[in-house]
């Protein structure tokens, strides 16, 4: 189990409060292009959100509904968006007045990519079988270091030979298809054994708001911070000077942080070319 696991809902809205971008409510009284939410951080003045980028359906029967906020009637808490959906009652809605979901999520997965190679997850694979004299087979494209090949037992399920196979017997074929190559003069397969391949994987990118996400979330969130902040510099206008200092200070709490995210691979065996 990871140490962290946010989904990409709780790193948007972790992202957006420090970009102080997020207000969030559920909805009441929903009709076509209208919706009713009367919670206390949505007690603004009337137009107050037209000014906003998006309202967006994150969780309930309307989950995935974005508009663009046009008109706020204060007194009836009405909330008039376009293009104009009807969600249903419960739904929960987050609103931004900066950034849209596209670019926070973007910008999400884009920190993970940065430290895809520190930021190692343990991987196990125990789905390759051997076949008598063959001595090639593909591996898993999760890995990006091999570390430890243990032989299966004569009961299935259970490696508890005394050593893994010797890591001069086998190699790391990178090609199209990468593959687990055992030196035939050195090993022989045995036929039906399985094998448990132990390495190290990257962490992926997020492709939907309920995939969880195993990275410190401080430095997701300050790095997608930055990186959303930085989009928005245009010049030297009021405007792009604000966003190039809390570029700067998310980016400097991004930093402190990423050291504490590397693992060590000892000889771990490449899979990938550095």
């Amino acid at each position: 189990m990871a140490l962290f696991s946010n989904t990409r809902i709780v790193l948007r809205h972790l992202t957006s409060r420090l970009c102080n971008d997020l207000i969030t409510g559920t909805v009441t009284s929903p009709a076509s292009g209208t919706l009713v939410c009367a919670e206390t951080d949505w007690e603004k003045a009337d137009d107050y959100f037209n000014k906003y980028v998006e309202m967006f359906c994150y969780a309930g029967t309307g989950v995935g509904t974005s508009g663009n906020p046009s008109n706020w009637v204060n007194n009836t808490h009405t909330l008039t968006f376009l293009p104009a959906a009807t969600l249903t009652a419960t739904d929960s809605v987050e609103m931004h007045r900066t950034f849209t979901v596209n670019e926070y999520n973007t910008y999400i997965d884009l920190a993970i990519d940065m430290v895809a190679k520190e930021a190692l997850l343990n991987r196990v694979d125990t789905g390759v079988t051997l076949a008598a004299d063959t001595y090639q087979y593909t591996l898993s494209t999760q890995f990006l270091y091999v570390s430890k090949i243990e032989l299966e037992s004569g009961t299935d399920g259970v490696y508890n030979l005394p050593n893994p196979i010797d890591p001069r017997y086998w190699r790391i074929i990178r090609a199209s298809t990468i593959t687990l190559e055992f030196v035939k003069q050195n090993w022989s397969p045995t036929a039906d054994r399985n094998l448990r391949i132990t390495g190290f994987a990257s962490p992926s990118k997020l492709d939907t708001d309920t995939e969880a996400c195993p990275i410190n979330p401080a430095f997701i969130t300050y790095q997608a911070a930055a990186l959303l902040h930085q989009s928005r510099i245009r010049g030297t206008d009021a405007d792009s000077e604000y966003h190039r200092g809390q570029m700067t200070l998310a980016q400097t709490m991004a930093d402190k942080v990423r050291p504490t995210l590397r693992v060590s691979i000892g000889g771990a065996i490449p899979v990938i070319e550095a």
